[in-house]
């Protein structure tokens, strides 16, 4: 029997968080780090996709973008060696959760309806949104694909916590990175950029985390710093990406705004760094 490239828990020295809205959210706006943790042998890295990203689109449209996520992991660690994959369903406190995990790394998807770039969400679900859920407006929150219903905004934010606590269980050394909901920093972004990031900072554990807070709609305007490496990898991701989610519902990401994926695949990563102050 081949051996599995899987390592175990204690071969781990490091865990990295990537918690994002949409499932190009992480190739976009948090590379080159986010390739770094994926290849090095030494850390487990746990992707906690927030929302379908459906865009009122329907079920074979945000499916095909998870999948298109898949295939950027896909490409950033098979020329390592063998995948050793696996998928099905978690309960984490009552609440089913999708994942797919593959060698060092575990995707997470809540699949929470899409908000738009106004907050408002879209007629296929029922107008539901990050944006109302938190302000209260829209009273329960229910999933797509295998329903489950988050009653309020903590119930929400536990349930985050509880998976980057039993994740992260005998790892010391953890980090988060995320989307800065700070809006002087991070102007004009989406939406359910800013919620997921909110959702974060209210988080008990978040000071026993190291932080990596980027920057993403506008990191479009910052050039010039990418290695010709760098720019490989994050190319390579998102046409996988592009190419996946194409070939499994007919749709181009590309085809939205050509011009500013392009702007966003040169561009540089700007962030902020915020030492964990407990707990490591």
């Amino acid at each position: 029997m081949e051996k599995s490239t899987q390592k175990s828990l204690q071969q781990y020295d490091k865990i990295s968080f990537y918690i994002v809205a949409h499932a190009d959210d992480w190739q976009l706006f948090m590379h080159p780090v986010v390739y770094a943790d994926l290849v090095a042998t030494d850390c487990k890295v746990i992707f906690i996709i927030i929302t379908a990203g459906d865009a009122g689109l329907g079920e074979q449209y945000w499916r095909a973008r998870e999948e298109g996520s898949k295939s950027s992991v896909r490409f950033c660690l098979a020329p390592l060696g063998r995948l050793s994959e696996s998928t099905g369903e978690r309960n984490f406190n009552n609440h089913g959760i999708h994942y797919w995990s593959v060698n060092n790394t575990t995707s997470y998807f809540l699949r929470l309806p899409d908000g738009g770039l106004d907050g408002n969400g879209f007629a296929t679900y029922n107008y539901q949104s990050l944006s109302k859920f938190r302000a209260g407006g829209t009273g329960a929150i229910r999933t797509l694909g295998e329903p489950t219903t988050y009653n309020s905004w903590s119930e929400l934010v536990t349930v985050m916590e509880t998976i980057i606590s039993v994740e992260s269980e005998g790892i010391l050394n953890r980090w988060i990175h995320y989307l800065n909901p700070d809006t002087t920093v991070n102007p004009n972004d989406h939406p359910d950029h800013l919620l997921t990031g909110h959702a974060i900072q209210a988080m008990q554990l978040i000071s026993s985390l190291h932080q990596l807070l980027f920057v993403g709609y506008s990191v479009r305007a910052i050039r010039g710093n990418q290695s010709l490496t760098d720019l490989f990898w994050k190319a390579g991701m998102l046409a996988v990406y592009e190419k996946t989610v194409y070939d499994l519902c007919g749709y181009s990401t590309l085809h939205e705004n050509r011009d500013l994926y392009l702007d966003w695949c040169c561009s540089s990563p700007k962030f902020l760094r915020v030492t964990a102050s407990s707990g490591i």
